[in-house]
């Protein structure tokens, strides 16, 4: 199961780039072509993912199941993430009736704009930022192996990163349009979301605790194998 966990991490890192990929460009049309709207999604893009780390790290904890939990993240950010692609450039459309109040004081619009913008590219990145600790800790359910864990999934999450931003601008987008690209990645989230259910649901998760657990003290030099009632071992 640790392959399938990291496969399914490689296909949530190459959705999340495609993602980001369509969001400047569609933050380029709600927000004019420029270092503001790059900014602000790139901004909104490690705020994201930074917010959902520390919210896993507080709640973590809390979780009995973090595989289950992590399904949850990867519908979300399949739902959220082909929405904010739909809405992003109908956002100016959509304030008009109330910015125009505001027109004659673009000191004050053109913040709110941004402002409103930043809270939506938070939405998705900031469950984009609570999947990496829920596989984590399902997979070092205690502090063995952590290292381990950790280092192979951001790996796989990176490759399929490379392998999403290279794919937007070199197939998708031509083949199958913005929307087109935008409901493949949520495509890639929800078929990562039901694999991790799966897998939740048959409680077949792994740990990368060591081999060799520590024998039972009823367990005695030369005892057999078989398990004892503990009056009978007495």
């Amino acid at each position: 199961m640790p392959r399938v966990l990291c496969l399914i991490f490689f296909a949530s890192g190459a959705s999340a780039l495609i993602f980001e990929t369509l969001w400047f460009r569609q933050a380029g049309l709600a927000l004019g072509n420029s270092i503001w709207a790059s900014s602000l999604v790139l901004a909104g893009f490690m705020g994201g993912l930074a917010i959902g780390n520390a919210v896993a790290a507080r709640l973590g904890h809390r979780l009995g199941d973090p595989v289950r939990a992590y399904a949850l993240a990867e519908a979300a950010i399949a739902l959220t993430g082909v929405g904010l692609v739909v809405l992003l450039p109908e956002l100016a459309a959509l304030l008009g009736p109330l910015a125009r109040p505001l027109l004659d004081a673009p000191w004050l619009l053109n913040p709110l704009r941004l402002a409103l913008a930043l809270i939506l590219l938070l939405v998705p990145s900031t469950a984009m930022g609570v999947t990496l600790p829920l596989l984590t800790k399902a997979l070092t359910p205690g502090d063995a192996g952590f290292g381990t864990a950790l280092g192979r999934l951001y790996g796989w999450n990176t490759l399929g990163a490379l392998v999403g931003v290279v794919g937007t601008e070199t197939l998708l987008l031509g083949a199958l349009g913005v929307r087109g690209a935008a409901l493949a990645a949520g495509a890639l989230n929800l078929a990562a979301a039901g694999v991790a259910a799966w897998i939740a649901r048959r409680r077949a998760f792994p740990s990368l605790a060591p081999a060799h657990a520590p024998v039972p003290r009823w367990r005695r030099a030369g005892a057999p194998l078989r398990w004892q009632h503990p009056r009978a071992a007495a």
